[in-house]
């Protein structure tokens, strides 16, 4: 995926610029930006949730972080170039890959900041859910901007909303949908879910692979695996969205 640069009144030159640095660092530090952003993504999680010791990003997820930060810096570095001093950019979630702006936001611009603060929720909630919840059905909807509002269990089924918490099958069919190519795995004992981006140049090891409990690294998003297969694959889905939910510059 492409990386994307956002800088407020910088030309298109400029941030070609940038973008340009950035993935030079990537190159020479030899650790892609896919997995730099992912470590990043831990460090930014585990933040969040108030630095628990039980929680603590891998040794491996650090370094990668540290690269992230430091291709950002030299985006921002090239592409404010010459600009007054009061004017350069600080390096601060202004790197990103993928679409200049996710999908999930365009999906519904006047509800954006609610869905982006009710995010960590949702993660939240996922992870302690302890079987099917048709109210955590609709919030996760409405997150993903796949309906206006916020909503009772009986509008869920009102409207026919999928049941994200209690039906693999559901679950599986969007999501196969939504990432064509992609690899998902589930495990029923003890519950998981892993969805593999599709192999690039034939490395395994550069492919992204994002779990709903247990990491390739055997490292731990929580101390109890999901309550069912369902949960998995949606929680799994959902950390794959982190990037665009982060309060980014868009």
């Amino acid at each position: 995926m492409p990386l994307r640069l956002i800088i407020e009144n910088a030309t298109a030159e400029e941030l070609a610029r940038g973008v340009a640095a950035a993935e030079a660092v990537f190159e020479s530090s030899g650790i892609s930006c896919e997995d730099a952003m992912s470590g990043m993504l831990a460090v930014e999680l585990w933040d969040m949730k108030g630095f628990p010791e039980d929680a603590e990003p891998s040794e491996e997820q650090d370094a990668a972080a540290t690269i992230w930060f430091k291709a950002e810096r030299a985006a921002c570095e090239a592409c404010c170039a010459g600009w007054p001093e009061d004017k350069v950019v600080r390096a601060h979630r202004v790197l990103g890959i993928g679409p200049v702006e996710p999908r999930v936001k365009t999906a519904n611009l006047a509800t954006w900041p609610d869905r982006q603060r009710r995010y960590r929720e949702i993660i939240e909630r996922l992870e302690t859910a302890t079987g099917p919840d048709r109210q955590l059905d609709i919030d996760i909807c409405y997150v993903m901007g796949w309906v206006n509002e916020p909503g009772t269990p009986e509008k869920a089924g009102e409207l026919g909303l999928p049941y994200l918490t209690g039906n693999l099958a559901e679950v599986a069919a969007i999501t196969e949908k939504s990432l064509q190519g992609w690899t998902i795995e589930i495990d029923q004992d003890p519950c998981d879910a892993h969805i593999i981006e599709p192999e690039r140049d034939g490395d395994d090891d550069e492919d992204m692979n994002v779990a709903a409990w247990r990491c390739p690294d055997v490292y731990l998003h929580m101390e109890k695996p999901p309550a069912n297969a369902a949960i998995a694959l949606t929680l799994a889905a959902m950390r794959l969205q982190a990037d665009s939910f982060l309060p980014q510059a868009w």
